[in-house]
């Protein structure tokens, strides 16, 4: 599949990769390094993104959902004024590097060995191509010696061969439609010629031990020894050297064929290097040393876990700790990428909260980089995943506004991590009564209620829903959460979400001064509609309890008939998803019919009194109210009765 790479030092230019699905990270940045090799600036450093996330060497690209035609953007490694002078020294055509940096040593020994192990493949390659056409002219000479039948075979020998050798040139790579077959070619090519080579061997000896055995004195050039026997024992002996030439340049090319681009560099980027020497330079080396160092080590860690157990024996976390509070936003963002790679390990997890490492990635959250802060959510996140006591560790002291600042300040991929943190700290109960206690985290998660991104609003609503169960109060006082909530059937077609929403709207509904808000949202039945219409049962069920929960109470009723509930209900008893929707809802729909005042015109007190009286005449006597007929009637029945009574 194909891959394009965009970088901002060189704007003009698109980079396109040619890879296969399962090549890991370190297969790109090599081939990326190949090109800028051709354009003179093989010293550019610089790390991968794509979907906001840095990819690092040792991963495969199936790990980040790369694909076909993917556009993958190139981050140059240094400070932005760095950046601006190679970016100024593109632009000037000017082919050194300025920037004062360089790739690794290792790095460019590989680039070197590559480019010379490719440039002898077009040599050899042209060689092979030269020498066949030579066997070619070799062939129709062959016709002409005692053994004129080889030429057949060697004719057909040069045909195929001429037809089916591979074309390479070191910038353009294969090309023609016999390039995949190369290694067969090369394979075939040196069998073959080994065959022609005993046969040309064979007569070659035949005929210079028949002229020896014949004693050609005085080179008399008659019987045995005639010109055509000469020729023909001349002939096979060059041959034969022409051939072992073709044989050899056929298995040098075949090994040669095994090298592909970026075989070395990736085997160098993801290989064991010298932790001890990595970590003394992280510890004792300048600026650059140790951005260098920084990198290794979270290419080591990302490698394997046999990595991070040498790296912590070695003393690494203690280095790391202070190389991520660097003020080099370089050499920060990778000591912290290392962090997070050796806390996946649990042992290792809990050494680092036992030192305090925990406050120092804390303190990275208010970083002014945007991937040491990413970075750091995400061993905070492997901290607190798995462990109840680091759950405390985390939310001690001022953890939460710590969190609750990345959730406002960070990436898309921050405040995604962020909110599984949050999420996590909310199922332990000690640590939700303390985010149930402060403000900020709730004002936090409903910033995130804001967001397009589907999981971190998944992960946000369910901490809500968390909160609520230990403080209802302190949710529902969230005015724009409730604005949130009721226009997310808007924006999303996520059913869960739609669940997640209506449970925490039914909050809102039990609470009198809170349901007076939800009412008075614009759009509030379009939402509900929007959620029962998904035939979901639980969620229609919630949607009915909570239209229930406004006709408890006569004024908000008015206001459920205002905004016209009643469809919500009616398409609820129409389209029930189960029995008991159909129930609920057909017993709200019963309180709102028999309300004995909903007949009445909205008119004031006076009004009415008015038009009542103008319509019966006489207001406030009896017969007004219709009790003289009635008395009268039933005065008739009484005397009829008496006068039936013997």
């Amino acid at each position: 599949m194909l891959i394009y790479v965009k970088n901002r030092v060189f704007p003009l230019k698109t980079f396109v990769v040619s890879v296969r699905p399962g090549d890991r990270v370190a297969r790109v940045r090599a081939q990326l390094l190949h090109i800028l090799y051709e354009l003179g600036k093989d010293n550019h450093q610089f790390r991968l993104r794509y979907n906001g996330q840095i990819m690092r060497d040792a991963y495969p690209l199936s790990e980040y959902d790369v694909g076909d035609s993917a556009v993958v953007t190139m981050i140059p490694l240094g400070k932005s004024k760095d950046v601006l002078m190679e970016i100024r020294s593109v632009n000037s055509s000017v082919t050194s590097d300025q920037s004062g940096q360089g790739q690794l040593g290792g790095v460019k020994v590989a680039l070197e060995k590559e480019v010379r192990t490719f440039d002898r493949r077009e040599k050899w390659l042209s060689s092979l191509k030269a020498v066949l056409y030579v066997h070619c002219i070799a062939a129709i000479l062959a016709i002409l010696t005692t053994r004129w039948y080889s030429a057949i075979w060697l004719g057909v020998f040069c045909l195929l061969a001429v037809l089916f050798v591979p074309t390479y040139s070191r910038l353009g790579g294969f090309v023609g439609n016999t390039s995949h077959i190369r290694q067969i070619f090369c394979l075939s090519s040196g069998v073959v010629t080994l065959v022609c080579l005993v046969l040309a061997l064979y007569f070659s000896a035949w005929e210079w031990i028949s002229i020896s055995n014949n004693s050609c004195t005085d080179w008399m050039l008659d019987g045995s020894c005639s010109h055509r026997n000469m020729y023909t024992a001349i002939f096979f002996s060059l041959h034969s050297m022409l051939l072992v030439l073709t044989s050899t340049l056929s298995w040098m090319l075949l090994g040669n064929f095994r090298v592909e681009v970026g075989d070395l560099i990736e085997e160098y980027l993801v290989q064991e290097r010298d932790v001890e020497q990595v970590i003394n330079d992280a510890r004792n080396g300048k600026v650059k040393e140790k951005r260098i160092a920084a990198c290794d080590l979270a290419a080591l860690a990302a490698s394997c876990d046999d990595n991070k157990f040498l790296i912590v024996a070695e003393g690494g976390l203690e280095v790391l700790t202070t190389l991520a509070m660097s003020r080099d936003e370089v050499t920060q963002e990778h000591a912290v990428e290392a962090l997070s790679e050796i806390l996946t390990i649990p042992s290792i997890q809990d050494t680092f909260v036992e030192s305090g490492g925990v406050a120092t990635l804390m303190a990275v959250l208010h970083s002014p980089s945007p991937r040491a802060m990413q970075e750091a959510a995400g061993a905070i996140y492997t901290i607190v995943a798995d462990s109840e006591e680091n759950k405390a560790t985390v939310a001690a002291d001022r953890g939460l506004e710590d969190l609750c600042h990345a959730a406002q300040n960070g990436t898309l991929t921050c405040q995604r991590t962020v909110s599984c943190i949050l999420l996590e700290l909310a199922f332990n109960p000690e640590v939700r009564a303390t985010m149930a206690s402060r403000r900020g985290p709730v004002r936090a998660l409903v910033g995130l209620s804001y967001t397009s991104d589907a999981d971190t609003l998944r992960f946000t609503l369910q901490t809500l829903e968390l909160l609520a169960i230990e403080d209802a109060d302190l949710v529902c006082g969230q005015g724009r959460l409730l604005q949130s909530l009721v226009q997310l059937p808007f924006n999303t077609l996520d059913e869960r979400l739609y669940l997640l929403a209506s449970k925490i709207l039914l909050y809102f509904a039990e609470n009198s001064v809170a349901c007076d808000q939800l009412l008075r949202q614009p759009g509030v039945r379009d939402s509900l509609m929007a959620m029962v219409r998904t035939h979901n049962a639980v969620l229609q069920k919630v949607v009915v309890k909570m239209v229930h929960c406004m006709l408890e109470s006569p004024p908000l009723r008015h206001k459920a008939e205002d905004v016209k509930l009643d469809t919500v209900l009616e398409y609820v008893r129409d389209h029930a998803a189960d029995h008991d929707a159909w129930d609920m809802a057909d017993e709200c729909l019963h309180l709102l019919t028999s309300n004995p005042l909903n007949d009445l015109p909205t008119l004031s007190t006076m009004e009415k009194l008015n038009k009542m009286k103008a319509k019966d005449g006489s207001f406030g006597s009896r017969s007004s109210l219709g009790s003289e007929g009635k008395g009268g009637s039933s005065s008739g029945s009484s005397d009829d009765v008496k006068k039936g009574l013997p």
